[in-house]
C-alpha cells in the first residue's frame, strides 16, 4: 500500500542511502483527498530531508492539508521514540505511530488523523510523524507550509522524533497563511500608481 509514496520521495527527494545519516525515508501530502503528490506542492529540502514543504491552496470553502514524515537516523529503525509539545490550535490535527504496525499512514490516505501517539511511553519503534490543517478560505488561498528541523522550534505547537542510537531529535512543525488574489496585487498596484499621479506638489518658498 505504500509503494506509491515511497516511489515519490525517493524520485523527488533524491534521498541518501547511508545509513549512518539522517534521511526522509518516507514523505507525503494529502490535499483535499489528493496524495501523495498532489499539484501547488513545493519541497524546499536538504538531502537530510530538513527544511519545509509548503502546499499552496486555492479555491472557497473548506480544506484539508496533511503532511507526513518518516524520518530514520543510525542503522536501525526501531530504536525511535516520539511526543508533542504545546497544544494544537483549531483546525490542527496530529498523530504519532509505527508507519509498518501502526494506522498513522491509513489515517494519512483517509485524511484524519486521530490526535494521538501509538508509541507507549518508555517503548521504542519505528516513528512516523504527520499534522493536518484544516481551515476555510474565503478569498485568494492559503498556504500550508509543514517545517522539519534538528532545532527546537518556536511554535505553539510540535512533533518531536527522538532516534535512540544517534540521538538525533527532529521536529516539526507547521503554518498557515493567506495569500491574497493575485489581482488584487494588481488593483493595490493601481492604487499606489494613482495615489501618487494625484498627489499635491510640495512649492518651494518664494525667495524675497
Amino acid at each position: 500500500m505504500k509503494n506509491s509514496l515511497i516511489a515519490a520521495s525517493s524520485l523527488l527527494l533524491g534521498l541518501s542511502v547511508d545509513a549512518s545519516a539522517l534521511s526522509l525515508f518516507e514523505v507525503g501530502i494529502n490535499l483535499d483527498g489528493d496524495q501523495p503528490t498532489p499539484a501547488g506542492v513545493t519541497y524546499s529540502i536538504d538531502a537530510s530531508g530538513l527544511g519545509s514543504v509548503s502546499v499552496l491552496v486555492s479555491g472557497a470553502g473548506p480544506h484539508s492539508v496533511l503532511g507526513y514524515f518518516d524520518f530514520d537516523a543510525g542503522s536501525r529503525p526501531d530504536d525511535e521514540s516520539g511526543g508533542t509539545s504545546g497544544a494544537p490550535g483549531a483546525g490542527e490535527s496530529w498523530e504519532i505511530d509505527d508507519p509498518f504496525g501502526g494506522d498513522i499512514y491509513a489515517n494519512f490516505v483517509d485524511g484524519a488523523l486521530d490526535d494521538s501517539n501509538g508509541i507507549a511511553a518508555g517503548t521504542l519503534a519505528d516513528v512516523a510523524l504527520a499534522l493536518g490543517r484544516s481551515f476555510m478560505v474565503s478569498g485568494g488561498g492559503s498556504r500550508v507550509t509543514f517545517f522539519t528541523s534538528l532545532e527546537v522550534p518556536e511554535a505553539p505547537f510540535y512533533l518531536w522524533q527522538l532516534d535512540g542510537e544517534s540521538e538525533t531529535t527532529v521536529y516539526l512543525w507547521s503554518t498557515v497563511a493567506s495569500v491574497p488574489q493575485p489581482g488584487s496585487l494588481a488593483l493595490l498596484a493601481m492604487g499606489l500608481v494613482a495615489l501618487g499621479a494625484v498627489r499635491p506638489r510640495r512649492h518651494s518658498p518664494r525667495r524675497s
